[in-house]
């Protein structure tokens, strides 16, 4: 309702029409985009297309004897995948894996043939032989710090040679041995519930190293040095002993492969492992879209094995010649990279253009405020005291304790306590390492703080910062994961003790707040912390920027601040899922924070001006979206913001008065005012003081913390 509207019921007032989904096709893009899965879904598609292919042209290939012979034969080079994987997620590169299997496999051969040992004893001396080339590798490249790339080429080339060496010497007696184990043949060509027990190995070792990357502290040391070797050495991980590991893991994989060739082909030729290395890459370069160093999707990698080595084998199928497959993977392999880097270069840039999604947005006309319009009558802000000038940077809210002493955030992440009586002398009362926004007390007076980019959090004393929340409930309407509280505004607490607080824009930080007013859309949510159950859930979703947060002084009501709306919603707290009502709207400037007043009205910050040109601007997207594109942030049309402004409203919010400065003051953008013991404090999140004003008439005795909890 406007200012010259009469009284009307809250419960009578016009509802506020939310959507159930933001959708647009520029959103769509932007928020595919935007998903890390993206880059994975390209192999995917690929694997199903040639699915698809073969089905409509290969006769029984997905035969059930047919998908057998292939995942037997596929199930040991799919482990030397998940090696080279492993040492390409540390930023590595093993080129010897070729010549690892092919020494694995001849020494299998060897010692189950010719030394006769029994073969739950070959294998693990198989897996020793393939970590002992790794353990090799690691040294080279991890202890000495030699290039991966040189040391596994020489690598290669020594196991190599010791690998013709030994089938010389060998071969012709491991081929004339008739020796049988039923052990031997289980590994080699027996099936467990109708599939190859190869493939189930493969299974186990894939499922193994998945949760070993994603819940292992080696494997997110793994990560963490193929992402950043110098961020991880500085945050104490020991490169060289996980490089070495890694390796060492790596051959050992290696070695578990070369026992199942063995054991299934029980022979060895000089081809044996040969461009192995390169078959492998290839398929983890499809797999993952490109050499990505610090990733590790075993999923990833699997799906692009399993497009190569049906690619090859239906090529060589169909009469094709070996050297003509090989050209074709090498083919497959540039071309991957070359489109690889191409997107990861032009990401960044598509994603810009697509990611601002203006909206038409149309506003209530600004309400005839009459002689409480700016300009029309005293300046009353002039007649503020000035505290803790150029001492403090960026207070967004400011409250006061039951001592008096009054609290705020700052820029670089600090709640600073200014103490009473006069507030000269100020000390940091807690560190947050965040954005702290608003500020409430509760019954405990302890203090809960939002703090934009991590959540909700409580500081119950000096320097203990206590996290409530950083996530919710994942929206079922949006693609883009939005568990994650990104920009947690401003707070309230119930009579209950649940905590009612804002998370004004999940598409958009602390630093770009301003291009979420831009773009118009309904990118907010209202949120609720319940602390006895520890629960987060989403109290209202697609809010046009939802930014001040006041419970009313019956305790029956939640009043939630719409600042690109440039309006004031009402909840009622016992029916949260009817949504928010009108309870005021068509405000003359952008409102931030709303807090009680001692008169039961309501005090509200009006962070800067509507004008004629913006509001026609919010009407028109296209005209946003190309200001956005071609002019320079500091030039964007925007709100007035050097009329710094308080309003004060009645209980049904009526506006009964209006608190301005003057074009050229000090107290400019306002975005929180707190009453206290007849005294108005203002503060400014792009100010670097507080304003504190005497308030004529107003009770002397009242503190918002008594009004909230008594004693």
């Amino acid at each position: 309702m406007s200012s010259a509207d009469a009284p009307q019921s809250i419960s009578a007032r016009p509802r506020v029409s939310t959507p159930l989904a933001v959708v647009s096709f520029r959103r769509i893009v932007s928020d595919l985009l935007n998903r890390n899965w993206i880059e994975g879904a390209v192999p995917f598609v690929a694997f199903f297309g040639l699915l698809a292919i073969l089905l409509l042209t290969t006769d029984g290939y997905f035969s059930p004897s047919n998908l057998g012979t292939l995942a037997r034969y596929s199930s040991d080079v799919a482990i030397v995948l998940l090696a080279m994987l492993l040492v390409v997620a540390i930023g590595g590169i093993d080129l010897s894996v070729g010549s690892n299997y092919a020494v694995c496999v001849l020494a299998s051969l060897y010692l189950f043939h010719i030394v006769e040992l029994p073969t739950w004893l070959v294998l693990p001396l198989s897996v020793l032989c393939g970590a002992a080339v790794g353990l090799l590798n690691g040294f080279l490249t991890g202890v000495l710090g030699c290039g991966a790339l040189l040391a596994t080429l020489g690598t290669m080339i020594t196991f190599r040679a010791l690998f013709v060496i030994g089938s010389q010497a060998s071969l012709v007696e491991i081929s004339t041995s008739f020796r049988g184990d039923a052990i031997w043949d289980f590994f080699g060509f027996d099936d467990l519930f109708g599939v190859p027990v190869s493939f189930w190995i493969l299974a186990v070792v894939a499922i193994v190293l998945h949760l070993m990357f994603r819940h292992s502290r080696f494997g997110w040391h793994i990560l963490a040095v193929g992402g950043n070797r110098k961020a991880a050495r500085h945050a104490g991980v020991p490169i060289k002993r996980v490089i070495l590991l890694t390796y060492v893991l790596a051959g050992a994989l290696v070695g578990l492969a070369g026992f199942l060739y063995a054991a299934r082909e029980n022979s060895a030729g000089s081809d044996t492992g040969l461009g192995l290395e390169f078959f492998v890459l290839t398929g983890l370069v499809v797999g993952l879209g490109g050499f990505v160093p610090g990733r590790g999707s075993v999923f990833n990698a699997l799906i692009g094995f399993a497009t190569i080595y049906l690619l090859s084998n239906s090529l060589r199928n169909a009469g094709f010649r070996g050297d003509f497959v090989q050209a074709a993977m090498g083919l497959i392999l540039v071309a991957v990279l070359a489109l690889d880097t191409k997107y990861r270069k032009e990401r960044h840039r598509l994603l810009a253009r697509a990611y601002l999604d203006p909206a038409r947005l149309t506003l209530a006309p600004a309400m005839d405020l009459a002689d409480l319009a700016p300009g029309r009558g005293a300046n009353k802000l002039a007649d503020a005291t000035i505290l803790a000038g150029g001492r403090i940077d960026g207070p967004e809210d400011v409250i006061l304790d039951r001592d008096d002493n009054l609290y705020c955030g700052t820029r670089d992440g600090r709640i600073m306590r200014l103490l009473a009586p006069d507030y000269t002398r100020i000390e940091t009362f807690a560190k947050t390492g965040g954005r702290p926004l608003g500020m409430a007390f509760d019954a405990e007076d302890r203090l809960v703080v939002c703090i934009a980019g991590m959540g909700l959090y409580r500081i119950p004393g000096p320097n203990r910062v206590e996290r409530l929340a950083s996530q919710t409930r994942r929206s079922w309407t949006s693609l883009e994961d939005d568990r994650a509280i990104r920009m947690a505004d401003d707070l309230d607490i119930a009579p209950d003790g649940r905590i009612f607080f804002s998370d004004a824009t999940k598409r958009y930080e602390m630093e770009t707040w301003a291009v979420d007013l831009l773009e118009g859309r309904p990118n907010g949510r209202l949120l609720c912390h319940d602390p006895r159950t520890g629960a987060t859930t989403t109290v209202c979703d697609h809010l046009h920027f939802p930014n001040g947060v006041c419970v009313s002084h019956d305790g029956r009501r939640l009043l939630v601040v719409s600042t690109a709306q440039c309006s004031v919603m009402s909840f009622d707290l016992d029916r949260l899922d009817e949504g928010p009502r009108e309870f005021i709207t068509g405000l003359p400037g952008y409102p931030d924070n709303i807090n009680r007043a001692s008169d039961g009205g309501y005090w509200i910050a009006l962070a800067g001006m509507r004008s004629p040109a913006l509001d026609l601007a919010m009407r028109e997207p296209g005209l946003r979206h190309r200001m956005a594109k071609r002019v320079p942030p500091t030039n964007w049309l925007f709100a007035n913001l050097n009329i710094g402004g308080v309003l004060k409203c009645s209980a049904d919010g009526r506006i009964e008065d209006s608190y301005w400065d003057a074009p050229d003051g000090p107290l400019y953008m306002i975005t929180s005012m707190r009453e206290h013991r007849g005294e108005l404090f203002l503060a400014g999140v792009s100010n670097d003081k507080i304003g504190r004003l005497k308030l004529p008439g107003a009770d002397s005795r009242w503190t918002s913390n008594d009004s909230y909890w008594p004693r």
